[in-house]
């Protein structure tokens, strides 16, 4: 009986907080504040792993020989949570 009640005020907050109307453009830019750090730790983490760069580069050469360079600075720009859990994974 007491787990009922002291799950009812967390179910009203919910339930007010999931009531809220959000537009989309508000949903865009929560969106994209939080893709502003996620870029910059990519930037800085891929700026000390140059190594992965340069493996990723290699199997990217013959996909992309133009810009094999800047597809896989990209990469691991954007997937360095990945490559920080899995560092092997080139």
């Amino acid at each position: 009986m007491k787990t009922q009640e002291a799950r009812q005020p967390v179910r009203g907050r919910a339930r007010r907080l999931l009531g809220r109307k959000v537009s989309v453009e508000a949903m865009i830019e929560f969106g994209l504040w939080l893709a502003i750090p996620h870029i910059l730790i990519g930037l800085g983490y891929s700026l000390l792993r140059y190594e992965t760069i340069t493996a990723l580069e290699k199997q990217l050469q013959p996909l992309l020989p133009a810009a094999a360079d800047l597809a896989a600075f990209g990469m691991v720009a954007l997937l360095w949570p990945l490559f920080a859990v899995v560092p092997d994974l080139c």
